[in-house]
């Protein structure tokens, strides 16, 4: 198989009301919540993020999409690389003290973390940690997308920190 680019042409703006109910939408998906993280030296930190995904499972890469106007952004394409942390349920804190309306001055106060192998902060007892080599950043939008090849992960017990309808929300037990 060869590898094939297609490329289309970028939709007409959209009218304030689609892009309202396209944001009413998403609200009720429910995502998975992790604190996205770069360092290099003393140049670190985080942001928290819902959109994040599995681009390949062979090799193991991770998709992780930033608003542009987030220091997130910048700070993540000058390391090079980053750390996908997915929270437990008792970590709604660290989601909120990593997210861009809060005032934390010292996010990573809060939780253990450690550095990993490309430099970003990893958090300990997070459910799972990826720490990603970025391959690509893609501009869509107002975002930017990294798509990252994984070189290291690891797990811990606890039940998975979601967000829906700008609320954190739990698993239920069946």
């Amino acid at each position: 198989m060869t590898d094939t680019t297609i490329s289309i042409a970028a939709p007409s703006p959209a009218s304030q009301r689609f892009v309202d109910e396209y944001k009413t939408a998403m609200r009720h998906v429910a995502s998975q919540v992790a604190v996205v993280t770069y360092g290099r030296g003393e140049d670190r930190g985080g942001i928290t993020c819902t959109a994040i995904c599995s681009a390949s499972t062979e090799p193991p890469a991770l998709v992780v999409c930033i608003n542009r106007s987030s220091p997130a952004r910048d700070g993540i394409a000058r390391a090079g690389a980053f750390a996908v942390n997915h929270l437990t349920d008792e970590q709604s804190e660290i989601a909120r003290a990593f997210s861009q309306s809060s005032q934390v001055a010292a996010p990573f106060d809060l939780g253990q973390w450690s550095t990993g192998s490309e430099g970003a902060p990893i958090l300990a007892q997070a459910t799972a940690n990826f720490e990603c080599r970025i391959d690509q950043c893609i501009e869509i939008g107002g975002h930017t997308m990294f798509i990252g090849w994984v070189v290291a992960v690891q797990t811990a017990p606890g039940s998975t920190l979601l967000y829906r309808d700008g609320f954190f929300r739990r698993l239920a037990q069946e």
